[in-house]
């Protein structure tokens, strides 16, 4: 018998529906960034998107991208596991970089000589919901004479051959009925099968135990997913504005009864579209998606602002102390406790100075504080801070 190899895929489904559904996603968030109507996008400074007052990267950016940094490693170490069988050998090569250690898998590099081999057991994990979740736990062990291998029996893709992972659709079946049979049929189960010859080839079910065994599997009922959609999209709405609107600044009171009424809809509606789940899932999801509400009105208040008065308006304030802007007419601009105390500290007192205000009709206005952030830039430049 020739040589087999096998490549590992951290994803269990097919490349044509993992992109789909990424596709999906994009498509919604690029969606969500043109229904903004995004004032003045071509005159947009991007670089205020990722630098401070101070003209720095804020921590949580670097924190972001050295997440993005695991993840790519991760991603490429798990390109380089394989496993090769011929008829005398078994070969596993694991990156321990590859965080399978963690889910109590082998790794490392390993030469396995068949007739050292034991017996096969082949576990199953029904106690799951959604068919994959169930293939992600269960297991392939190799009992031998030393020690005991671990392996994912549905990950390891036969080189050269037909794609054997599921659809979106059935990732999300019931694995009860069909998980053993599927496992049965992964190419790294059926050569292992094949070769190992007198062996003892044992598959079993089991239940999954833990806290969460019986959880309620929300994607089965229609009004969860309903919620969860509305999560998504209010969360994704929340963190885009909120980024593009971080060269705004509030001033005056804003208005409670627009939080307090968005919060009590959003609660009411995720109670009602969860009839039928169990209660800590019904009235947890419900709080989630208040508080993703609530989350969503303050930058939805920005963004109004900037709808009733897409043309700011110029007014002059004067300078009463340092940070501090009084106007007759509109809410004082209070800066003492900002992050540019010494920009702020070298302007000239008793100076009038402008500013681009948006009037809400709310009771709170909004400031543009774009140029005073790009004065503040320039001015720790040429300070050398």
């Amino acid at each position: 018998m020739g040589k087999q190899r096998f490549r590992y895929s951290a994803s269990i489904l097919k490349p044509s529906h993992l992109f789909a559904t990424i596709g999906a996603l994009l498509t919604i968030l690029l969606g969500s960034l043109l229904l903004l109507a995004l004032p003045n996008l071509g005159e947009l400074d991007f670089s205020q998107l990722y630098l401070d007052e101070h003209g720095n990267v804020p921590f949580e950016l670097h924190l972001i991208a050295l997440c993005l940094l695991l993840g790519c490693v991760v991603a490429f170490v798990n390109r380089r596991v394989w496993l090769e069988l011929d008829s005398e050998n078994l070969t596993i090569h694991i990156p321990r970089l590859t965080g399978l250690g963690l889910m109590g898998f082998t790794t490392g590099d390993h030469r396995i000589p068949l007739n050292t081999i034991r017996k096969v057991e082949l576990t199953a994990v029904t106690g799951f919901r959604n068919m994959a979740q169930a293939l992600q736990q269960s297991k392939l062990s190799l009992v031998t004479d030393r020690r005991t291998y671990r392996l994912q029996p549905y990950h390891f893709l036969r080189e050269g051959h037909p794609d054997h992972r599921i659809g979106m659709g059935s990732a999300f079946g019931k694995p009860k009925a069909r998980l053993e049979s599927i496992i049965t049929e992964a190419p790294l189960v059926k050569a292992l099968s094949g070769i190992t010859g007198n062996v003892e080839f044992t598959s079993t079910q089991t239940d999954r135990t833990g806290p969460l065994a019986n959880h309620f599997n929300l994607l089965k009922h229609k009004g969860m997913v309903l919620q969860l959609i509305l999560l998504a999209v209010l969360g994704t709405y929340a963190l885009v504005d909120y980024v593009l609107l971080t060269n705004y600044l509030v001033i005056g009171d804003l208005p409670l009864w627009p939080f307090i009424s968005t919060g009590l809809l959003l609660g009411v509606l995720g109670v009602q579209l969860g009839k039928g789940a169990p209660q800590a899932e019904r009235f947890g999801l419900a709080a989630l998606l208040c508080v993703i509400a609530l989350a969503a009105t303050y930058p939805g208040l920005q963004r109004y602002a900037l709808v009733v008065s897409p043309e700011p308006l110029t007014v002059a304030y004067d300078n009463t102390e340092t940070g501090y802007f009084e106007h007759s007419h509109y809410p004082a601009i209070d800066q003492r406790e900002s992050s540019i105390p010494e920009y702020w500290q070298s302007l000239p007192s008793e100076v009038t100075y402008t500013f681009f205000l948006h009037e809400s009709e709310l009771g709170f206005v909004l400031i543009d504080m774009a140029a005073v952030y790009e004065k503040s830039r320039a001015f720790y430049r040429e300070d050398g801070r």
